[in-house]
């Protein structure tokens, strides 16, 4: 085809591996598939959607050191699945062959796409269901994404797996339909339940069992309880967003991006920056009445709890400014009971 025109758009060597896969496929995987199934184009789902950090966006040159390499995917139905799915793939990992090498090569330089088993198993041509059902650990019947008992036992990092990316051509809709079917969220009563098993969470490690410990003198303990609470901090933000926390290493990167609670990622370094407060629990004597605000990492808890009791608020869950949040979990579980 020539010198590649993706060499002249400026930027594109900084870009994201979303951006660059869909510039390499609207260069070469488009007209490969217009070219050879043309009958097929508008019942071809195309992008990149699934397991890896760069479906997310938070992949970088140290990232690239495993399970990496340019590639896009290709969504069928069973029936087109069964008539073309074979060729199809094969003809994808031609291009790559012959094309997406050099273009990988060319925006992040040699040696620095490592193909393997697992990341070929993430690209290429798969039917739908198979796809949505294998990342949601669901059998093919995807009927079960409508009913309530499975959204009890999905871990969360599956739907935002299944959520993640962008879809590049998706005409005929289906593969899209699911995607927004998840991105419609939890149902209602579920979500409300879920919310208050976090407050609880959050509550039991840093607000009542943090204090506890440092008065045992049991720092191992100690550091258990805070790192309890940053989760539940973390998952009380996604659900207040109503987005899917992704797998554990990312998810403070992605609550970067959420668009509430713009103040809590610092106030969540703050907490992990803080040294171990050995001295300050010489001098003091355990009191479940009290808040113990001499230490700075139960003053920092505080301060995350009153950044969470305020959106709360805006988005009336619950009414007051009571930090200690394992109050407002009667009140979530009986508006979820309601529902």
């Amino acid at each position: 085809m020539g010198e590649t025109s993706y060499l002249k758009k400026e930027g594109l060597q900084a870009s994201s591996t979303i951006a660059v896969t869909r510039a390499f496929y609207e260069e070469y995987g488009q007209p490969l598939i217009h070219t050879e199934f043309p009958e097929y184009e508008d019942r071809i789902a195309v992008g990149l959607v699934g397991e890896g950090s760069e479906c997310f966006g938070f992949d970088d040159e140290i990232s690239r050191d495993h399970d990496f390499d340019l590639g896009f995917c290709m969504w069928l139905t069973a029936e087109d699945y069964e008539r073309i799915g074979k060729d199809l793939d094969a003809a994808y990992h031609r291009l790559i062959a012959e094309e997406g090498v050099r273009y990988a090569s060319s925006v992040w330089g040699e040696q620095k796409t490592l193909t393997n088993q697992r990341i070929e198993s993430r690209r290429g041509v798969m039917d739908i269901a198979g796809f949505y059902g294998n990342t949601l650990r669901l059998s093919p019947d995807l009927s079960l994404l409508v009913d309530r008992q499975y959204w009890v036992y999905a871990e969360p990092r599956w739907l935002a797996t299944a959520v993640n990316g962008e879809v590049f051509r998706d005409d005929l809709g289906t593969f899209t339909s699911i995607r927004d079917m998840i991105k419609g969220y939890y149902p209602q009563r579920f979500y409300l339940y879920k919310l208050a098993e976090q407050l609880h969470l959050f509550s039991h490690g840093g607000q009542s069992n943090y204090p506890r410990m440092m008065a045992r003198r049991d720092p191992v303990a100690a550091r258990l309880c805070i790192d309890q609470t940053i989760r539940a901090a973390m998952d009380i933000a996604y659900l207040l967003a109503k987005e899917y926390p992704p797998y554990y290493k990312w998810t403070f990167q992605g609550l970067l991006r959420l668009p509430i609670l713009h103040g809590l990622p610092a106030l969540l370094e703050k907490l992990t920056r803080i040294p171990g407060q050995d001295e300050i629990w010489e001098n003091l004597e355990y009191s479940p009445l009290k808040v113990y605000t001499e230490d700075p990492v139960i003053r920092t808890i505080e301060e995350i709890a009153g950044e969470l009791v305020r959106e709360m608020n805006r988005q009336d869950l619950i009414e007051g400014e009571e930090c200690f949040l394992e109050s407002y979990v009667p009140i979530l579980t009986a508006k979820a009971d309601n529902c």
